[in-house]
């Protein structure tokens, strides 16, 4: 039998007030878990990244290769470049820590820079007397046609010393 106090539902009117505390609390709680793991995940980002520049500070002052001196262990070597003996065991995955000889050289960097590239050369040859565009080629190896297109204001049977011929 549904009371005076009751509604025809048979719930109580001051039940639902509780009911609409416990929603907002618990929203009000959600709020602040929120908050407080956006404000721990910020702070933690910016560790780790000064961390992570920490650590690869010292790998653009230091060389490309350390050459192993005796007495030198993993432990040394990274105590006087300031990598971890993990660092090193990663630069030089084939080279066994223990057996590491004086004169070896370790990598202390995960790219070694390839090598340079070959120097083109000059771009310019000066003619000198007695020079023709045969001369010029074998001098600078470098193909004769590809010079005359070149160089197309200069004839062949006009080289005179002095002259410029570009190379490339």
């Amino acid at each position: 039998m549904v009371g005076a106090d009751t509604d025809p539902g048979g719930v109580d009117p001051g039940d639902r007030s509780y009911i609409a505390y416990l929603v907002f609390g618990g929203m009000l709680v959600l709020l602040v878990v929120i908050i407080v793991v956006g404000v721990t995940s910020y702070g933690a980002d910016d560790d780790d990244a000064q961390a992570t520049s920490e650590r690869a500070a010292p790998a653009r002052t230091l060389p490309v290769y350390w050459t192993v001196r005796r007495g030198d262990t993993y432990v040394r070597i990274a105590q006087r470049t300031g990598l971890s003996v993990g660092d090193l065991e990663t630069f030089n995955p084939l080279v066994d820590p223990a057996t590491i000889q004086p004169g070896q050289r370790l990598k202390l960097r995960a790219k070694v820079p390839g090598p340079k590239p070959k120097s083109l050369g000059p771009k310019y040859f000066t003619v000198r007397s007695g020079d023709s565009y045969g001369s010029i080629a074998a001098k600078s190896g470098k193909d004769i046609t590809r010079l005359q297109q070149l160089n197309p204001k200069l004839e062949a049977a006009e080289l005179q010393p002095g002259d410029r011929v570009r190379l490339r």
